[in-house]
């Protein structure tokens, strides 16, 4: 028993000793690690401190504005110069403006210019081993462009950034910006050595279907470039698709499209101001609409211009037999209302009525007065005839104007002007395109110029009622 208990009092100890054996060799090992630490720390330091010189003296070199706050040392690479391999040095730097660069030296001059870190990481892209920035304060480079963003997007929160090209001619860089919640865009970014520090800015919309195509700002997100202009423009429109039609001169053409209803062609100022909207059944002039239907939409359309015409055709027919007014319409128009009367306003097109035809018509059973009266007429009281067009009225002019006595047959007329109306006879300035000019009235009949007196002479003839205001009218005399 006793010879038992010693054995494992042996064993006991045997393993303290080995326990402690382990714990010493494990002490001297985490010595021995922590000094290789504090050796590479210093030599990081020095090297740290090694890189801050020599690149505080290539940016002097370069004469650009950096305020360098932490330097690095990268691999060195292999550069062509002068038409031979030579080993260059690189070096990162951390600029306190929140920019970062990679800068290659080759015998202690500055090769090329400092590279940006957005730009070295794309040039990676293309060329992958080529040196990129790896200092911890150079992981968000795109944050030196947060007041650049904000200039021409105030509500961005820059997310990202990509560079997309530099241009030696103007000191200038492309960089795409993407912004959190909002669409970002194209921004044009003056170098230091540009004398021009304006920012160029393109949104996301416009650069769809170029080569700037935006790549970290969603579809959905552009679409939503023009949202504040809509939500006051067009409330009633939730956006769902938008594009860049085209531009102008002076004008901005942008297509939106609603959620469960007609879209439209927003125009804007070239600085993004509203100006106006254009319907989608109007907008093929200035590049159409693709997210709406305007063949369903033109048919709505005249459905509802159908039902409307419908709605009106059988009161309008008996107004016009009722007041005796001989008038088969094949066609009619309804103007509007006179608020100040109560009378709709409406123009038609019969054969009976060879000058045109508008009316005052009050509703059925109503006391106000119902008038008529032909397109020379209407002209007179600012009433715009287009089932008769200004053509037709002219037309006829010019057939009356055939071998009358006072004016001359060379007169072809150019354009015409109605000045009032007394007991159905109309007044009138007539232009002739030789410059020749005349007040002339037309007889409530409708089938005589008479008389017609030349410009020079109605200026000084008292009893003319009217005298000739068309520009360089009348001059032709003889």
């Amino acid at each position: 028993m006793i010879r038992k208990a010693m054995r494992h009092m042996a064993l006991a100890v045997t393993l303290c000793a080995a326990v402690m054996a382990a714990s010493t060799a494990h002490a001297q090992t985490s010595a021995r690690q922590q000094e290789r630490e504090r050796q590479a720390a210093l030599i990081r330091e020095r090297d740290a401190a090694e890189a801050l010189k020599v690149t505080a003296r290539l940016i002097e070199q370069h004469q650009m504005p950096c305020e360098i706050t932490e330097a690095g040392t990268l691999p060195a690479v292999e550069i062509v110069q002068d038409g031979k391999s030579v080993a260059a040095d690189v070096y990162e730097v951390v600029c306190k403006d929140q920019r970062g660069y990679v800068l290659l030296s080759a015998k202690s001059k500055l090769v090329g210019d400092p590279m940006g870190c957005l730009q070295a990481a794309e040039l990676a892209k293309a060329s992958p081993g080529s040196p990129v920035c790896k200092l911890k304060a150079n992981r968000a480079a795109h944050y030196w462009l947060t007041d650049t963003a904000k200039s021409k997007i105030p509500n961005c929160q820059i997310a990202g950034a990509r560079f997309i090209s530099h241009s030696p001619a103007t000191n200038t860089e492309v960089y795409e910006i993407s912004c959190k919640g909002v669409s970002g865009g194209i921004f044009t970014v003056p170098t230091h050595k540009a004398a021009d520090k304006t920012v160029g800015y393109m949104n996301c919309l416009k650069t769809a279907d170029t080569a700037l195509k935006c790549e970290l700002t969603t579809l959905e997100l552009a679409a939503q470039t023009l949202n504040p202009l809509v939500k006051k423009n067009a409330p009633d429109c939730t956006v769902t698709n938008a594009r860049f039609v085209g531009a102008t001169r002076d004008a901005e053409y942008y297509e939106i499209g609603c959620q469960g209803k007609a879209g439209f062609v927003m125009v804007t100022d070239l600085d993004a101001g509203f100006k106006a909207t254009v319907g989608c059944d109007k907008a093929a002039t200035i590049g159409g609409c693709k997210f709406t239907d305007t063949a369903a939409l033109a048919a709505a359309g005249k459905a509802k211009a159908d039902e409307a015409k419908a709605k009106y055709q059988t009161a309008y027919t008996q107004a016009l037999s009722q007041n005796n007014v001989a008038c088969t319409f094949t066609d009619f128009r309804r103007i509007g209302r006179d608020s100040a009367t109560n009378r709709d306003v409406a123009e038609f097109k019969c054969p009976e009525a060879v000058y045109g035809l508008m009316a005052f018509i009050p509703d059925a059973g109503k006391a106000e007065k119902f008038e008529n009266f032909d397109c020379y007429v209407a002209t007179v009281n600012k009433l715009d005839c287009t089932l008769t067009t200004p053509d037709d009225l002219k037309a006829h002019l010019q057939t009356l104007s055939v071998g009358h006595k006072s004016i001359k047959p060379d007169c072809v007329i150019g354009e015409a002007r109605y000045a009032f109306e007394n007991a159905g006879q109309v007044v009138m300035e007539i232009a002739c395109i030789n410059t020749r000019g005349y007040i002339a009235v037309l007889n409530k009949a409708r089938t005589a110029l008479n008389p017609a007196v030349p410009c020079h002479i109605a200026a000084t003839n008292p009893g003319v009622p009217e005298k000739c205001s068309i520009k360089g009218n009348g001059t032709k005399q003889d």
